[in-house]
């Protein structure tokens, strides 16, 4: 529970409510996170996970489906990890539910939630170690290309747009152009979905694409683009 409490006090909309008047505001703002960021990284300072008096009412479904799709993919690429992470939710809900502070309508919802998230959210963890281990040992590189100069790379969030019988075919956001195919062995083709999303640095030999780096995989479900995003609606 303590890195649920991180993701919604550092990363979800409940607690980011910070305004700026001018710009000397902003600019102690900027020097106190700075200083904040430096004890970080001394060791002096412990994230906060206090959530203060916020209130039942206040949290969302789709903040638990951030939570566990998003969030602890990125801190993490242990799927039994991650199913214990989905199995705490769902029996913290019940009890909420339990002593009356749910209603029955509010804990569906939260529950089917979960339900929807959680296998798509153990998958991409499983995916990420399996792939970072198949690049690490040279896996994405065939021995005729070892020793060639790349000459490009693309990296970024890659989205995956086809899935083949022996190979993917990455879109990423703000480019015109599908990059791949990236070959890949059948056992690993067969964990991805259409929809996922890479963290990949993708490399180009001769006219074979392949997977240069790799970082957390999401699941369609928690990842949207940035054009996609409408953001809030201005009041005047």
């Amino acid at each position: 529970m303590e890195m649920l409490s991180q993701y919604l006090i550092h990363y979800s909309d409940l607690f980011q409510d910070t305004e700026f008047s001018d710009e000397a505001d902003f600019a102690e703002w900027e020097e106190g996170l700075e200083q904040h960021m430096a004890d970080l990284l001394e060791g002096d300072v412990e994230p906060s996970s206090d959530l203060g008096m916020l209130p039942l009412d206040a949290l969302d479904p789709e903040h638990l489906r951030d939570f566990l799709g998003w969030f602890a993919v990125r801190e993490s690429s242990n799927a039994e990890l991650i199913q214990a992470f989905a199995n705490v939710l769902q029996a913290w809900i019940k009890f909420i539910y339990q002593r009356g502070w749910f209603s029955h309508d509010e804990y569906r919802t939260f529950h089917e939630e979960l339900a929807e998230v959680a296998p798509d959210a153990v998958r991409v963890a499983r995916l990420s170690r399996v792939l970072f281990h198949f690049v690490r040992t040279g896996g994405g590189v065939s021995p005729r290309l070892r020793g060639k100069r790349f000459s490009r790379f693309v990296e970024g969030h890659g989205r995956i747009v086809e899935v083949n019988s022996k190979s993917i075919v990455f879109d990423f956001d703000n480019m015109n152009e599908k990059i791949g195919p990236v070959l890949l062995p059948q056992v690993i083709l067969e964990m991805i979905e259409e929809g996922d999303v890479f963290d990949v640095e993708l490399g180009l030999r001769d006219d074979s694409w392949v997977i240069v780096d790799v970082g957390p995989v999401y699941p369609a479900s928690v990842y949207v683009e940035v054009e996609e995003y409408q953001g809030l609606e201005k009041i005047s």
